[in-house]
């Protein structure tokens, strides 16, 4: 009898105690992951919005001349008494001033998206760290996460975090 319980109950026990112990690992070493809807991140942190107010002066400006150029251009078909010439180079000032607004706006656009992912990036990390997640996966609806609950949201938090940081000088 005493041999049939030492057959039993100490596998049993022992089966037990590993299966608690698997458990009990298993969730301390739980695989987090988070969510966070990257554009709403890139366009709610301050460095970004900042960086847009410098340069948007400047991109309001060449707008304003080439909306007035526009104006006259059209004012100008309209009357019989321009020449072609007069059109024409009203039109190449026009196509000028078009063209380098739209490539300051491309350059600048890109500056600020390269200036702006290279602080959040650090910042991400470090904020993943501290929340102690294994993965973090970018939403934009876009296709990368076609669906999730709040449960994996972090986008709040995240905003909260670098926007703190960035006031703080970091």
């Amino acid at each position: 009898m005493k041999s049939l319980i030492e057959k039993i109950l100490i596998p049993a026990v022992c089966a037990i105690a590993a299966s608690t112990a698997l458990f009990f690992i298993m969730q301390h070493q739980e695989k987090k992951i988070a969510v966070v809807d990257a554009v709403k991140l890139f366009n709610e942190y301050k460095m970004k919005t900042e960086l847009e107010a410098k340069v948007s002066q400047r991109l309001q400006y060449i707008g304003h001349v080439t909306d007035s150029l526009k104006n006259l251009l059209q004012a100008q078909s309209k009357d019989a008494s321009v020449s072609k010439e007069e059109l024409q180079k009203v039109y190449a000032q026009y196509m000028q001033v078009q063209n380098q607004f739209d490539a300051e706006y491309q350059e600048t656009n890109s500056q600020i998206n390269e200036q702006v992912w290279k602080r959040l990036n650090p910042l991400i990390d470090e904020y993943s760290k501290k929340q102690g997640l294994r993965m973090v996966i970018g939403a934009n609806g876009m296709g990368t996460v076609l669906y999730n609950d709040d449960y994996y949201d972090h986008t709040a938090s995240l905003i909260k975090y670098v926007n703190e940081k960035y006031e703080k000088g970091n």
